[in-house]
């Protein structure tokens, strides 16, 4: 009963679970296709997408290494701050990029 070992774990990291949900065709917010090291691979992302973005932690959840940048001048100091989070609440300082959705309904 439940899912599959291999499901858990795809869905315990969100750059595997974006990965799985692409591949199955389901509809994703723009962002990076896998985990970006510093802030400037997470500007080139958010430059070209345009802000506001969302910084998350490739491990974990619960909103524990999460940060919304509105601006260029927020991302390095923001992504400093949820990498270092989601290092210590994870072990894993990895973190990915999204477009923010500022009014999802």
């Amino acid at each position: 009963m439940g899912p599959r070992p291999e499901t858990i774990d795809a869905m315990g990291d969100k750059t595997a679970a974006r990965a799985a949900a692409t591949a199955c065709g389901v509809p994703i917010v723009p962002g990076t296709a896998a985990a970006v090291a510093s802030a400037d691979e997470a500007a080139t992302f958010s430059d070209a997408a345009g802000y506001p973005v969302i910084l998350k932690a490739a491990m974990g959840g619960g909103g524990r290494g999460m940060r919304v940048v509105r601006a260029r001048a927020e991302l390095a100091a923001a992504f400093a701050t949820a990498s270092s989070e989601a290092a210590a609440a994870f072990g894993d300082g990895r973190m990915f990029v999204e477009k923010y959705v500022e009014d999802p309904r």
